[in-house]
């Protein structure tokens, strides 16, 4: 497998591109594993759709670019898992190209190769929400041009264009997800180590990294969102408790068998003493760039394994250091057919626990599970009051209140004049069909807003949790 990938031929990515088809097949057929921050990336993209405006008519951290982008699938495919799954595997190739390209442009390993790009898609199948198209691998696009670019400016022949092209790379990675403006750090600081750079072009990087969120901020102006967008997406890692859709031990389990391999093979890279000075401080660079992706993890709001796809390039650059250090043939190909087993058994043992995995590791807070309202709520327009998304896979969202995190504080402020004015338009524009009440938050509202009191009766036998709208209280 190795010899194979090992050749400098362009079509070893057509080989790279089955192989991720491959690996991903199972998951692809089996379409019963739907993460929960899968379904609300659906629900934002479906009220976008519709016409409503992020932070404004749907309220949740998610980034704007991002938000874009899944509005732009749901206009199309319509909450189709399998879209999602399909375009980030191509997302996924299309990154083990840029990486693999630049690799080879800057003579970053002794010998051409497409290694690289193999040991880059293994990695990204080392966890089962890598293969959903979050906003973290809709950053990590943006991030390696970046990357990239750092790895131009070491050779001193980079020009302003490519300076400002860096800083608008990591500026729309931030608006895919928030904590990669934690790059814009560990690209200022390899510029200070390896490169010459004048404070114009400081400057100039500074420039291209805030124009995107200039322009972010320049629409949500526009559209009377600013403060909006600011609480719920810019300054959500102050205003919003941090979840654990998993725990943090077991995004240890998950990260055991790469990072076993990360240890070795920079332990390899520093007994091998034939680098040249340029690969040396591109190592450096995903040294510092391992750090950066670290920090991020202080700042995600609701902690998931695919938090953890920053790592894959530098972590891929290593480990390719390692398997091409291996002299003898047989030994290379064992390592190499163990690394691949390893990490896509991986990837399928945490979801399905395999092993008895199940009794260190569950996936109940992190995938979408059967409810008791499913059958209530299947093809109704639904609020829930409560931080049980699951719900919502079988109903759509009426009204902006998605993310209960952000929507508690509105919903259960209800002395205030302005919170209630609120609500009442919100309400009043989409009103629900069926409201879920979980937290016990609706007859406060109806005490306070006639609207809500006269639109919706109980549900015979919900216990006071269903709330039904009457005939003829529909928009």
């Amino acid at each position: 497998m190795l010899s194979y990938f090992r050749v400098n031929d362009p079509y070893r990515m057509l080989g790279v591109f089955v192989l991720l088809i491959l690996i991903r097949l199972p998951f692809l057929i089996s379409g019963t594993s739907l993460s929960i921050p899968e379904l609300s990336w659906m629900l934002v993209g479906e009220k976008l759709t519709e016409g409503d405006h992020l932070y404004i008519g749907v309220w949740d951290d998610i980034g704007p670019l991002a938000a874009l982008i899944y509005s732009l699938i749901e206009l199309i495919f319509n909450r189709s898992q399998t879209a999602y799954i399909l375009l980030a595997i191509l997302l996924t190739t299309h990154q083990s190209l840029v990486f693999n390209s630049f690799l080879l442009n800057k003579k970053a390993f002794n010998e051409n190769t497409y290694v690289p790009a193999f040991v880059y898609v293994i990695l990204s199948s080392f966890s089962f929400d890598f293969y959903i198209l979050s906003p973290v691998l809709l950053s990590l696009t943006w991030i390696l041009l970046a990357l990239r670019n750092v790895f131009y400016r070491i050779e001193s022949r980079s020009q302003d264009n490519r300076i400002l092209g860096t800083g608008l790379y990591i500026g729309l990675a931030t608006l895919c997800y928030l904590p990669s403006i934690l790059f814009l750090l560990s690209t200022i600081m390899a510029y200070m180590l390896f490169a010459n750079v004048s404070i114009r072009r400081y400057l100039l990087l500074l420039y291209g990294a805030a124009l995107p969120l200039l322009i972010a901020l320049t629409y949500f102006f526009l559209v009377d969102g600013l403060d909006a967008f600011i609480s719920q997406y810019l300054l959500s890692f102050r205003t919003l408790a941090r979840q654990f859709l998993i725990p943090p031990l077991s995004l240890l389990y998950i990260s055991i068998v790469p990072l076993i391999f990360l240890i070795i093979s920079l332990y390899k890279v520093s007994q091998i003493r034939r680098f040249t000075n340029q690969q040396s401080k591109l190592q450096q660079i995903m040294f510092i760039n391992i750090i950066a992706t670290a920090a991020t993890l202080f700042f995600v709001n609701d902690l998931a394994p695919y938090h953890l796809l920053p790592f894959v390039p530098p972590v891929a650059f290593f480990v390719t250091h390692f398997l091409l250090s291996i002299r003898r043939f047989i030994f290379a190909e064992l390592t190499t057919a163990l690394f691949t087993i390893l990490l896509v058994l991986n990837g399928y043992a945490f979801l399905y626990g395999f092993f008895s995995l199940y009794s260190i590791f569950n996936t109940a807070d992190l995938m979408v599970q059967e409810t008791l309202y499913d059958d209530e709520v299947r093809g109704k327009k639904v609020l829930v009051l409560g931080d049980q998304l699951s719900i919502y896979r079988e109903a759509k969202l009426a009204t902006p209140y998605l993310d209960w995190q952000i929507s508690k504080r509105a919903l259960t402020s209800v002395d205030y004049f302005e919170n209630l004015s609120e609500i009442y338009h919100n309400f009043s524009q989409d009103m629900p069909e069926l409201i879920v009440d979980l937290e016990s938050v609706m007859p406060q509202l109806q005490s306070r807003i006639p609207l809500l009191e006269n639109a919706y009766q109980v549900q015979a036998g919900s216990n006071g949790q269903l709330y039904q709208l009457k005939q003829g209280e529909e928009n």
